[in-house]
């Protein structure tokens, strides 16, 4: 993206793209002929912009072609070895995969060659397809579903988006990786065909000008919602839905947001078709990593022999295990060997905890020294003096009030308390100090390019006054619990449980069978989200984010936050905690200097409970 953001690039035109022309074959040939013609090394793609790497991971799906599974891998536009560029989550990316479906159902002719001479057939299809694959893989077979396709039987999205928009952003702020945060960086990433050595040099201009093109387009929406995420956002078209769905996720995934797995869910339910949740402990991962040489265990038996059970039902209408999955099989937090079985993701009940007399959730006892008569709470932007960065900032905001964050704490827990779903936090706010006609003194920390830094900087409004909001399990004593490693947020480290085993049949050689490591700390945080001040209106919906204001010093507003759903028990003898805090410097492209003050008594929380 540097190498990029002074260039004037020429506007690509767009105004001759159309529907190609039939090619008109004057050969056709079996797929067993055109195997035989091919050269057993074009099978392995190299990409020459990540030493070691392939572009197509052959050793993930071998478990199922030694059970008699077709396995094809297909790569979008801009990839090695195809045309085209990267466009993310647009409509002509799920077209190109479409194509792969209906020439496999016998709709569609496919190409041994460039220009289209030799069709070759899927003779060997039966017409039955399932579609998986994990994150950017796990979003297209979501895509491909919410068109109502016929062929595909089920889908098996694995940590997957079903809305580009709500995966970047929350209510109006950014969520995202601050230097990633234009899918154009995405583009680029996925763009293994910008890096092959026979593109011409006017080639790969094109293909910059259009990415440039992709973040023009994207940067006046700053981080709310607008025209750009419309044709990003599955979720509107779920009414054409016709398959089933094993959604998978990790419960600790702060990579793609576990949002995406309830907003998937209530689609296929809304459709009324077939969907079952599979929610792990892990973080962004399947639960069977055969390029990685490992997996878990899941509910005594193995992920692979589930995805083989789900698929052949689907394929040949198998009622012969109709019990094959619960509704939701989570894996406990206390337990990572006890696999709880929920018949939905619908809460059982909710409560409701609000600050005041009785109610249940009380301001950290630090608070009155940072307030105006105990009443307000002032938070600001100045994490130095605060003490907080990316390293410890899931551990100060958790532990203790500061300029920077205010905590609500619940009375001890007399009994274990499972929280199922969207934990709501409603209060109210107010810009207190910042200068707004100087965009509050934004500064880029994260060293991003100046194209991704337009984000935010919108010179008719402001935008991106973030409030980040945690859930958090508190003890007096340190306790056992699944966390991240990394600053990014997303791996939950392993270790070996027993080498090889993991079975994947045939002569194939085993995995490892790994278990979720654990820390011990008197904190751990459930669940994360994101608002901006800028968006009082915005909330569940990804659509709701779109309409902001110009906030006003002192003018106070309501506001609820969606936290990112969870399945976690809450011990007994554990605090639950809301801390609301301003910046957090793992997730932001640009500082800024501003007050937000806290109604103390206006703050409440409500949380879905199973049982």
């Amino acid at each position: 993206m540097k190498e990029v953001e002074e260039q004037k690039l020429p506007a690509p035109d767009f105004s001759n793209i159309r529907s190609a022309a039939p090619c008109s074959p004057t050969e056709e040939i079996t797929a067993l002929e055109a195997a035989l013609r091919s050269d057993p090394s074009q099978w392995y793609y190299p990409d020459p912009g990540f030493e070691g790497a392939y572009c197509f991971d052959l050793d993930s799906y071998r478990y199922f072609l030694v059970r008699g599974f077709a396995v094809v891998m297909a790569a979008g536009p801009g990839t090695l070895g195809s045309d085209g560029v990267v466009n993310c989550g647009s409509r002509y990316e799920t077209d190109s995969f479409c194509a792969v479906i209906e020439w496999l159902k016998g709709e569609r002719n496919a190409f041994a060659d460039r220009t289209g001479s030799v069709a070759v057939r899927a003779d060997w299809a039966d017409g039955n397809v399932a579609m998986t694959g994990k994150s950017y893989a796990g979003t297209l077979p979501f895509a491909l579903a919410a068109t109502g396709i016929e062929g595909l039987k089920t889908i098996i999205p694995v940590a997957g988006i079903a809305d580009w928009y709500t995966d970047s952003n929350q209510q109006g702020a950014q969520r995202y990786y601050p230097k990633e945060m234009l899918l154009s960086m995405l583009a680029y990433f996925c763009s293994s065909r910008f890096n092959d050595p026979a593109l011409t040099a006017a080639q790969r201009e094109r293909m910059d000008a259009f990415l440039c093109r992709l973040s023009a387009d994207q940067v006046p929406t700053g981080f709310d919602y607008g025209p750009f995420w419309e044709e990003r956002s599955y979720i509107r078209h779920a009414e054409k839905l016709r398959c089933s769905a094993l959604i998978v996720h990790g419960l600790n995934d702060d990579n793609v947001a576990t949002k995406q797995f309830e907003l998937m869910y209530r689609c296929f339910r809304n459709a009324g078709r077939d969907v079952k949740l599979l929610l792990h402990q892990g973080g962004h991962i399947t639960p069977s990593m055969e390029n990685h040489g490992y997996g878990i265990r899941v509910d005594g038996g193995f992920y692979n022999d589930i995805l083989n059970r789900w698929i052949t039902r689907y394929f040949y209408g198998t009622d012969s295990t109709p019990d094959l999955l619960p509704g939701v099989l989570v894996q406990s937090n206390l337990d990572q060997d006890r696999w709880i079985h929920e018949a939905s993701w619908e809460a059982d009940r909710n409560i409701c905890l609000s600050c005041g007399k009785e109610g249940g959730l009380h301001p950290d006892p630090e608070l009155p020294a940072l307030s105006s008569g105990g009443e307000t709470a002032f938070i600001d932007t100045d994490l130095e003096k605060a003490g907080i960065h990316a390293e410890n900032f899931d551990e100060k905001m958790s532990l203790s009030s500061s300029n920077a964050n205010c905590r609500y704490l619940s009375e001890k827990q007399r009994e274990n308390l499972t929280i199922k779903g969207t934990v709501r936090v409603s209060f109210r706010a107010a810009l207190e100090r910042g200068d707004i006609t100087h965009q509050f003194g934004a500064v880029c920390l994260s060293d991003a390019d100046k194209k991704t830094q337009e984000l935010g900087m919108n010179p008719d409004r402001p935008d991106d006054l973030k409030l980040t909001l945690l859930l958090v399990d508190l003890a007096e004593d340190a306790f056992a619990h699944y966390a991240h490693n990394n600053t990014g947020r997303d791996i939950v480290p392993v270790t070996v449980e027993e080498e090889g085993g993991i079975p994947l049949g045939s002569n194939l050689p085993p995995i490892n069978l790994c278990r979720f490591e654990t820390v011990s700390s008197n904190y751990k945080v459930i669940s994360r989200s994101y608002m901006d001040l800028c968006n009082p209106d915005a909330g569940y919906e990804p659509e709701t984010a779109s309409s902001f204001i110009i906030p006003e010093p002192g003018a106070a507003r309501d506001y609820t936050v969606y936290m990112n759903p969870t399945y976690y028990t809450v011990a007994a003898g554990h605090r639950l905690a809301v801390v609301i805090g301003t910046e957090d410097p793992v997730n932001c492209l640009l500082h800024k200097e501003y007050t937000v003050a806290i109604r103390h008594e206006s703050v409440q929380i409500r949380v879905p409970l199973a049982g």
